[in-house]
Parts: structure tokens; sequence; C-alpha cells
């Protein structure tokens, strides 16, 4: 059952999830409705005109905002119409021989107006309506974005307007070319608990399939501004890394082959898809940046490269990443591979430092040696001048032996004293 608002003149009809909700504008009012993109009401305000006073013959617009499609009715025998599409972006314009123009897929959320023209009998008629989002400016979602990583993996992810209220929460609805349209399951919060992004598993790349995104937003305070945008898939693929990477070097000739195989994709392309960096590095154009003049990264379009500047003396650091190349593959350069060393420059460094340590060694014995022999020419010429021994500097040991010789010379002394006294002396000779 279909929901209208009377009209006379203009159909204004919102494609959604359920054909059956189709609102209808009057030409030449304004109305305040409760639009229904894809799968999410938003507020919108409509304002449609005609060319002049009079009734224009180009009656009946509809406008499928789903794909982006106007379909008109003309009571004259117009047989060109030139339609046109104005968003922010440039407008498009289209010259079309009968009653209906596709636009590419562009995101309204910044507004839309859809208008159509034809002439007759040198007279110019049109018709247009004006599409205008409402909700206090600066409330949308900014710096929105997404990007697929890890063969099947996305994330998207987006700030708060600046004008958001602290009550603001938002919500992604994604819906796939051919497929049902679904919520996030998984979203990514900030601290204040606001939802600033969503994460995606198992998705698949197939060919150029584009995915619609709308962004929601609700508060108490007031209303929010909502925000979209189709993204075809491919092109924001982040590739990982080539695989196997192999590296055989020869000294006669002096090079290398370099081979690796694609980067792993959902959807497998043959190699002739992608483009390869590569990058060669000599460890001493690591540390000197001057030296990278003679490496600078190289690109081709074959999983092998051979490098002929190769240095067998040298060691060298290696590090590839791809792209797409005329194909649907992503033109963003990928993800760098592992570091792959070649080159045999740590046994050379091993032999440098054996020479140094034997050659300091040598050195320090030689310097040991001279200062020895000068040493000793200087006791010869001058000899060390005895000094007086300082007893209130020496170790208590030194003070305890000449305690001990002290009291062996009293001993001593007291001994003889006795043996002196004891000895008698007549002072007169013997009578014979």
């Amino acid at each position: 059952m279909k929901r209208c608002i009377s009209s006379q003149e203009l159909l204004w009809c919102y494609s959604c999830l359920f054909p059956s909700n189709i609102m209808v504008i009057t030409l030449g009012v304004s109305a305040m409705i409760w639009c229904i993109l894809p799968f999410h009401p938003v507020h919108a305000t409509i304002q449609c005109t005609h060319s002049n006073e009079t009734a224009s013959p180009i009656t009946n617009l509809t406008v499928n905002l789903k794909e982006l499609k106007m379909t008109w009715d003309s009571s004259l025998n117009i047989t060109k119409y030139n339609c046109t599409l104005k968003t922010k972006n440039i407008p498009v314009e289209k010259e079309v021989y009968k009653k209906n123009c596709i636009f590419s897929r562009r995101p309204i959320h910044e507004g839309a107006i859809f208008r159509v023209e034809g002439n007759y009998d040198m007279i110019s008629y049109s018709s247009e309506c004006t599409f205008i989002p409402e909700g206090l400016s600066g409330t949308s979602v900014e710096n929105f974005a997404c990007v697929i990583y890890n063969v099947s993996f996305m994330n998207c992810t987006w700030t708060p307007g600046r004008n958001t209220p602290e009550d603001t929460q938002y919500f992604l609805y994604q819906k796939f070319s051919k497929e049902g349209e679904r919520e996030c399951q998984d979203y990514i919060k900030d601290p204040h608990g606001r939802h600033t992004g969503c994460r995606f598993q198992d998705v698949v790349i197939k060919g150029n399939n584009v995915v619609y995104f709308l962004v929601n937003g609700s508060s108490k305070e007031s209303k929010i501004q909502f925000y979209d945008e189709y993204i075809t898939l491919y092109e924001i693929e982040l590739l990982t890394a080539p695989t196997n990477i192999t590296v055989n070097c020869t000294e006669e000739p002096p090079r290398c082959i370099v081979e690796w195989e694609p980067p792993h994709r959902s959807q497998r392309k043959g190699n002739p898809c992608f483009q390869y960096n590569i990058d060669i590095q000599r460890k001493t154009a690591m540390a000197d940046p001057a030296e990278r003049r003679d490496d600078s990264p190289t690109i081709v379009n074959e999983n092998t490269y051979r490098f002929e500047n190769f240095n067998a003396k040298k060691k060298h650091f290696l590090k590839i990443r791809a792209r797409g190349y005329n194909c649907l593959i992503s033109e963003n350069w990928g993800e760098w591979s592992e570091t792959i060393e070649f080159g045999n420059e740590e046994s050379v460094s091993l032999t440098i430092i054996v020479l140094i340590f034997i050659l300091g060694t040598v050195t320090v014995a030689l310097l040991v040696l001279l200062l020895s022999k000068r040493y000793c020419k200087m006791r010869i010429f001058f000899p060390p001048i005895p000094q007086p021994k300082n007893k209130f500097s020496e170790p208590a040991a030194i003070d305890s032996k000449i305690q001990r010789e002290f009291e062996t010379s009293s001993i001593k002394y007291e001994t003889e004293e006795v043996i002196t006294t004891v000895e008698e002396i007549s002072p007169f000779p013997k009578a014979n």
C-alpha cells in the first residue's frame, strides 16, 4: 500500500528498502519530510520550482535516490532533454533523447539539485527540485575513510562533527550493490563510548563493486546531519606485501636475480595486473643518505628483477611492495615486505675486527715496554733520596714492633745491672 501526499504536477520518489514508501511533493512548495534513503531515515527539506508562471509541460518528475535516476512525463513533443545533477562537486550534465536519465553514484549529504530542461517552439521549459538535508551545521561525521587490509578485513573510521552535542551517537549502515543492507556489528568506540568507526570481516572484492555507506546520528538536543558516500572496494585495498622473496647472486658476473610471488588477494588476478617497487640499499647507504644515489628504488611490471650493481663485499638490504597496474586493483602502494639481507660484509668485518685487535695489542705492549725502559733509565740518573720515617703516619704494626724492641732492650739493661752488682772486686792484692 502506497503512502502519498497529493500532487498536481511533480512526484518526488525516494527509493528505499521498501518500495511502498513513496513521498510526493507538490510543485512550487516546500515540505518537511522524513526521507528514507536506502536503509535509514533522515530529515530533509524539499523545494520544487518550475521555469515560468504557467504550468510546465514537464510533469511527474520522479527521482530514485538509490540509483540517482530521474524520470518524467511531457505533454509536448520534446525530442531532446538536458538533465543536471548539482552537488558540492562539479555538476554533471547529460543530454538524452528519452524521458529518463541516470547519474553515476554521488553522495548527497551536502544537498543536491535535480533539474530537467527541454526546448519546444523556441521556448525553454524546466523543472527542478532541491534536496536540503536538515540538522545542525557541523554535526555530521568528518574524515570518513575506509581501508581493506589483510585480504578480507575492513575498517571504516570517522571523527565526530565539530558542533556535535555531547550525547550524540553515530550509527553506520552499508549496502553492497546487489546484497542486503546491514548495520555495523563491531563498532570502534572512543573513551566516552561514542562510535568512531566500524570493523568488518570476510570482505570480498568482486570486480568494481561499489558499497554505499551512510552514517546517521541521534541526539536529544538537536537534529544530526547524516553523511553518505559511495566507495569502490578495490580502490581502498591496502595490498599485502609480495611473498616468497628469493635472491640468488653470482660474483662472476657480479649480479643477483630477485624473484617473488604476487600479494595475496580475495580475488586472484594475473601477474600483469601488478607493478612492483623494489628498494635495494647498501649498508653504507642506510647510514649515509648520500650513498643512496646509486641504489635508487626501481619499478618493474614482472615478478623478477636482475640486480646488476652487486658488490659481493658489501651487505645489501632488499624490500618490495606492490600496487595495481591497468586493472581493477588499487593503484596505491601496498605494504613493504620484510627486509631481506644479502652480501658477505659480515665476514669482511670480522677480519677487520681481528686485525684491529691484534694491532691494538701490539701497540699497547710496545708502549708498556718503552715506558718501562724509560723508567729504569731515570732511576739510574736520578736515584731516590731516602726520607726520614714519619712515626705518626706509619701503620700501627710498626709502632707495635718498635714497642717490642724497646721492651726487649729494657729487660737486657736490667739484667746487666744485676750481674754487675753481684761481682766483688778486692781493692788489695792477696799476700803471699
